[in-house]
């Protein structure tokens, strides 16, 4: 009698499994993914069947398993956190690297701005050439010079209208501009040749325009030797003389005191 009883249970629990009261759900397929994928497998092949014996009730009830949703939502779930984990694995990958490239880079720009501090003029301005064209963010060598082009170009300026004055500073910066020598390393210095030059003027001649003093004094040595000329027409060597570092600038402050050209001398 009690075998019968076993018996009958067995069978009754085997009935019950096959009719589908013991359905695998989300909870069993998120602890086996491979059941699931075969699950999922599964109700595809008899969606299609399905599709293809046009049995509309059956597809509608496919579409509607639980357990078929399950096994979709467990597989759907499990590659969003596949996807998490890789970018979360890129994404510090990613830091690293920057945190590296910044390292470096405040390396290569303290070394860059120790350098570029010191080279010659000459040098300093040749990295213009490979700083042109820059996309993003600049190399470390392009950052410094962008940095210190204004201040080295006025300290080359200083230096320049330390070593030359007046007709000297116009003579160099002739020869510097001279279509000649426009790539070689004396072209190199046309543009701070001319600025200095500029600069040089301007400064004399703001100094004659305030200081009466000082402008009759230059003012009166180039009338005494053009008026002369004049009644020579001597025309050449009163055009040099006029153009001339000295009185060009002399005449230039003249019209602050609205004196117009070279005749009678200032008293």
């Amino acid at each position: 009698m009690r075998l019968q009883t076993i018996i009958l249970g067995l069978f009754t629990i085997s009935t019950l499994s096959t009719a589908g009261f013991f359905d695998n759900d989300k909870a069993y397929y998120a602890l086996h993914l491979e059941a699931a994928k075969e699950k999922i497998k599964s109700c595809k092949k008899e969606l299609a069947i399905a599709r293809i014996d046009e049995e509309r009730e059956k597809v509608m009830a496919l579409r509607k398993d639980q357990e078929c949703k399950d096994a979709f939502d467990v597989i759907k779930e499990d590659k969003q956190k596949v996807r998490q984990v890789k970018y979360a694995i890129e994404k510090k990958k990613r830091a690293e690297e920057k945190a590296k490239k910044d390292a470096q880079y405040k390396i290569d720009y303290k070394k860059q701005l120790a350098l570029q501090k010191k080279i010659p003029y000459e040098d300093f301005i040749k990295i213009k050439n490979s700083c042109r064209v820059s996309f993003g963010i600049p190399t470390a060598e392009c950052k410094v010079y962008d940095e210190l082009k204004h201040t080295r170009k006025e300290q080359a300026i200083k230096e320049l209208m330390t070593k030359y004055q007046g007709d000297a500073l116009r003579a160099y910066k002739k020869k510097t501009c001279h279509r000649k020598n426009a790539f070689s390393s004396v072209g190199i210095n046309c543009d701070i040749a001319v600025d200095a030059a500029q600069k040089n003027e301007e400064e004399i001649i703001a100094k004659l325009s305030s200081d009466k003093e000082s402008f009759k004094k230059v003012y009166n040595e180039c009338s005494k030797q053009i008026v002369p000329l004049r009644k020579k027409m001597k025309w050449e060597k009163i055009n040099k003389i006029t153009q001339s570092f000295k009185c060009s600038t002399a005449l230039t402050a003249a019209r602050n005191y609205h004196i117009m050209g070279f005749g009678t001398l200032v008293k």
